[in-house]
Formats: C-alpha cells, structure tokens, sequence
C-alpha cells in the first residue's frame, strides 16, 4: 500500500464542528452552491450524498468513496467502491490554533512498487486537491 500525504490544511471551525459536518456529506451540497463560479471550477465536479463523494475524475469516469470508517472527532475514512484498485482516502482532523482544526488528508492505494513512478504524482495531486476542496469549502465567507 502507498501513502500520499496531502499537505495539512487549516480550517476555520474546532476538530468536532468539521468532524460532524464531514460526517454527512450532504452539508456540503449547500456550501458548494454558495462558492463563486470559479472556486467551484477549481474544485471540479464533485457531488455529496450523506455517506459518500462522487468526483467526475476525467477520462476515467466517475468515482464514488465512500464513508467506511469514524472515529470521533478525528478520523474519517473513505474507500473507492468498484475500483479495480483498492483506494480508500483518510481524513485526519486534529485541533489547530485559535479554535480552528488542521486537517491532512492521505490517499492511499495499493500499486505494485514499479507503477509508483507513473501513478504516484496523480495520486499526490488527488490528496493536495482533496486538502483544498475542504479548506474552500470550509473557509469561504459563509463558512
């Protein structure tokens, strides 16, 4: 199995405020419809149910991960379901300063060690991405 660490990301709300809002997915439609249209650009097209994300990950179709694990309020992990690669996304949500929470996410997907190589960059671009949809969606003015 390899790990891509995202890089940490600061949020402005304490560990168990972001640890029940990620808990139902669904609370993020709201905040995502509220972003102006070119940080919902940059975040791609993504959509919540309550237990899952569906990313629109071009050209290989769409890819839902699903909520397989939580501990409160510092971890949540998700796992790609039907991927013909096991794949599954950590949430780590610790307290950060003044109130507010660091989250670092880390993808982690089980490649045979000679496809790192060719895999590995796209895999740290998903974790970094991942980071930064939630610091967006989190941080924006009606956060």
């Amino acid at each position: 199995m390899a790990d891509f660490k995202g890089k940490p990301v600061e949020l402005n709300a304490a560990p168990e405020v972001v640890f029940a809002r990620l808990s139902d997915f669904s609370n993020l439609n709201e905040k995502l419809e509220e972003l102006p249209a070119e940080m919902r650009e940059a975040i791609g097209e993504v959509r919540f149910t309550p237990d899952s994300i569906i990313i629109n990950a071009a050209p290989a179709g769409e890819m839902t991960l699903a909520i397989t694990e939580r501990i409160e309020p510092s971890r949540i992990v998700l796992s790609a379901v039907g991927s013909p690669v096991p794949l599954a996304m950590t949430i780590n949500i610790a307290p950060g300063q003044a109130g507010g929470s660091v989250v670092s996410p880390v993808a982690e997907v089980q490649i045979p060690p000679m496809l790192k190589p060719f895999v590995g960059p796209k895999m740290q671009e998903a974790a970094d991405k991942f980071g930064d949809m939630l610091r967006t969606l989190f941080n924006s003015s009606k956060a």
